[in-house]
């Protein structure tokens, strides 16, 4: 009898062993998971980042040479240098007729850049109001 008592208790040790290997398993997948789907999400916030970045250079870079005193470029597109050869850039100019002159004239121009890369495809607009005498 006594051994029969010892047997039941070993099986019973077996299911509370397995029991725990399946609540294990599962808890891991579930954080791989989770894992997987942040880490995603960090790699679309650094493409976001750098889409923000070039965009915010490429207007200061139009901006500054605008302040400077020189023309206003007429190509309004282009590509930025490694590391970032897979990036281009597009600007395009709006007039203002919510900000006019008395004659009704614009005095501004909202002018906004786009960033964007082809494979994977991601994009970014960036926009800014500077004065007319600035734009082309």
């Amino acid at each position: 009898m006594r051994r029969a008592r010892c047997v039941s208790s070993q099986g019973l040790l077996l299911v509370e062993a397995v029991l725990s290997a399946v609540v294990i398993a599962v808890g891991l997948a579930f954080i791989s998971r989770g894992l997987a789907s942040h880490l995603r999400a960090i790699r679309m916030v650094e493409e976001q980042q750098i889409l923000l970045s070039l965009a915010h250079g490429t207007l200061l870079a139009l901006e500054a040479e605008l302040a400077s005193g020189r023309p206003a470029p007429t190509e309004l597109a282009g590509t930025f240098e490694a590391p970032y050869a897979a990036y281009r850039w597009q600007a395009a100019v709006a007039a203002r007729e919510d900000v006019a002159d008395a004659d009704g004239n614009p005095l501004a121009s909202e002018v906004t850049v786009t960033v964007e890369r082809r494979e994977p495809a991601a994009s970014l607009r960036l926009g800014t109001v500077w004065p007319r005498e600035w734009t082309p």
